[in-house]
C-alpha cells in the first residue's frame, strides 16, 4: 500500500501560514455532488466575490479557517487563488468546462 503524499505547498500571509494542498480526484467527486446538491440559500459574497473559483472552493484547496478567510484582504486571497491555480490546474480547467457547459448560448 502506498503512502498518502499531498503535493502541497506554504503561503505566508502576515502572521497566517496557509497550506495549499492539490485535491484528489476523490475530493473533486466530493466538490462536485456538493456543488450538485441542493442548497436552501447560498451566499453571493461565498460564490462570486472571485471570478475564478467560490470561497468554498478555496477553503477545501487550503488549510485555512473560514474565520482566518474572512480576515484577509482581496490582495491577500489573490496569492491563495494563485497557488491553488498552480496546484490544481486540472479543477479549474474541469470547472471552466463545465461552466462554458452551463452557459446559455448566445
Amino acid at each position: 500500500m502506498t503512502a498518502n503524499i499531498t503535493n502541497s505547498k506554504e503561503l505566508q500571509l502576515g502572521n497566517i501560514s496557509v497550506t495549499v494542498r492539490e485535491l484528489s480526484v476523490l475530493q473533486v467527486r466530493g466538490w462536485l455532488a456538493e456543488l450538485l446538491a441542493p442548497q436552501a440559500q447560498r451566499d453571493l459574497v461565498d460564490e462570486a466575490l472571485f471570478t475564478e473559483c467560490s470561497i468554498g472552493d478555496l477553503l477545501r484547496m487550503t488549510s485555512l479557517t473560514r474565520e482566518q478567510f474572512d480576515e484577509l484582504r482581496p490582495s491577500q486571497i489573490r496569492e491563495v487563488i494563485e497557488l491553488c491555480k498552480e496546484l490544481n490546474p486540472d479543477f479549474f480547467g474541469f470547472m471552466g468546462r463545465l461552466v462554458k457547459q452551463a452557459a446559455p448560448t448566445a
